[in-house]
């Protein structure tokens, strides 16, 4: 027993240095201020965290037109935004985006609550809009090829192409009934993913003539339940997400199935609504679930190397994430934020539909942060002399007393004082128990997540378009839960 005191003392130890490994002089530092950044200093976020190599940093994130400039001016705290929502009348902002696309410089972004396509850029600090003026009707995803921007509007049943001068110059399948809800390019062809047929309708760019279609609605490897995001990589291999099986479908330039990867499951190594997904260089699969709140990395034979966001406020952290965007081209606009001696070789963007809208990764090697926790771990793995190792077990066999702490009188303060403490309270108690629903959600028990959620829905502490999204989580589980009496009569 004194054996296993002692081991287990050493772990807390050991886990302590080594988390605590960023503080080392030369690890931690206290982020400069910034678009996108509260004006207090904040700790650099890495992922995977402390004691394993960092790999990913997170950024900067961008919400509105502030996010874009050099000053600081009082923003919105993120508890606020995703309680309250965070619509404003005196400033441009983003409402609820969802496909991400940057290009020379340029960051667009598809708001499908706005309706519109907005265009931050980062050089000149400006906010503007690429269809402000040709309003679509559901700009939901986009995909920029050589200056050109490919927009997939499922409402519309198009793809909108427009040009390096951001004319419109010309509409792609408006003749065959689809209704796409994300669009890729390669050469001369345009991969439509595409709802009506749970198939990926391949198009020739310059006729708009349909050249093929790969997969079909269905529960078997190459079909689809409900047909979700698509990537291509170095070798034009197809990768397509699908909402309902939880699962990444892989398929070769031709169209060949391949491999899926993922399935439904409550574990990090399955899915529960994938949704955005993209492939960097080697052949690296980045996606999203939008329901854990998380994003993950494959390799190419679909083993799990990765996971970082995770559900929050804090930054770094996911809001309802729906797609991820990787790109070499942009990385020196933001070296201002990169951690003392990091390289980057490229960005990792990610659109959340609450909370932070924007949030922006930079993908790399981390020299400094690596050294801090190897001089961790050193320490940690450092013999102790035998007396102290005693002296340790006998502090871990006895137990200290612990002191109650003092009574807090709650706040008496009057009038809007008294009430702003009550109303943050209760909105804390929302946001509380909105995590609490998501995560028996996503474990499966679908009544306690039900009750959790219905109490969010009425609680009238959330914004409309979240109040409808939370809607449809218990709508589901209601149908889920009909099936699963109709199976156990």
């Amino acid at each position: 027993m004194r054996h296993v005191k002692f081991l287990y003392h050493r772990g807390l130890v050991a886990a302590f240095a080594v988390c605590a490994a960023c503080v080392l002089p030369g690890c931690q530092e206290a982020a400069r201020t910034g678009p996108g950044l509260d004006s207090s200093s904040l700790e650099r976020v890495f992922y995977p965290p402390a004691p394993d190599r960092p790999r990913l940093q997170f950024l900067v994130s961008f919400s509105e037109s502030e996010d874009l400039g050099s000053t600081v001016a009082r923003k919105t705290s993120r508890f606020e935004k995703f309680i309250v929502g965070e619509e404003q009348l005196d400033k441009d902002w983003i409402a609820k985006p969802y496909g991400v696309a940057i290009h020379d410089g340029k960051l667009y972004v598809c708001d499908v609550q706005k309706k519109i396509v907005e265009v931050l850029d980062l050089r000149r600090k400006s906010f503007g809009y690429l269809t402000k003026e040709r309003r679509m009707m559901n700009p939901v995803n986009i995909h920029t090829e050589d200056g050109r921007k490919f927009i997939a509007d499922p409402t519309g049943g198009k793809v909108f192409v427009f040009g390096k001068d951001n004319e419109l110059k010309a509409v792609l399948g408006s003749d065959l009934k689809l209704k796409p809800i994300d669009v890729a390019v390669r050469g001369k062809r345009c991969y439509i993913t595409d709802m009506n047929s749970s198939q990926v309708v391949v198009l020739d760019i310059a006729t708009g003539e349909e050249l093929t279609r790969i997969g079909k609605a269905g529960d078997q490897e190459g079909q689809f339940g409900l047909i979700g995001d698509i990537a291509l990589d170095e070798q034009e291999n197809i990768y397509v997400t699908d909402k309902i099986f939880g699962r990444i479908t892989k398929f070769d330039k031709n169209g060949v199935f391949q491999q899926t990867i993922g399935k439904v499951g409550d574990s990090i190594h399955h899915f529960v609504r994938p949704k955005g997904i993209d492939i960097d260089r080697e052949d690296r699969i980045w996606v999203v679930d939008a329901a854990p709140e998380v994003a993950k990395v494959y390799d190419s034979k679909g083993q799990l190397l990765m996971f970082f966001g995770f559900p929050g406020s804090e930054p770094g952290n996911m809001n309802m994430p729906a797609s991820i965007t990787i790109d070499y081209d942009n990385v020196d606009l933001f070296e201002q934020y990169f951690a003392e001696g990091a390289k980057i070789e490229f960005l990792v963007l990610v659109s959340n539909q609450y909370g932070e809208k924007i949030n922006v990764y930079g993908f790399g090697t981390f020299p400094i942060q690596e050294k801090a926790i190897e001089r961790a771990k050193k320490l940690v793995l450092e013999p102790e002399p035998e007396d102290e190792r005693t002296q340790q077990v006998a502090d871990t066999s006895t137990p200290a007393t612990v002191q109650p702490e003092p009574k807090v009188e709650p706040t008496k303060g009057p009038g809007r004082e008294s009430a702003e403490n009550q109303m943050l309270e209760r909105q804390k108690a929302v946001a509380e128990l909105y995590y609490r629903s998501m995560a028996l959600y996503r474990g499966g028990k679908l009544q306690e997540a039900r009750e959790g959620f219905l109490k969010v829905a009425e609680s009238g502490l959330i914004p409309a378009p979240m109040a409808k999204t939370v809607r449809g989580y218990i709508a589901e589980i209601d149908s889920a839960l009909a099936k699963r009496q109709s199976r156990e009569r």
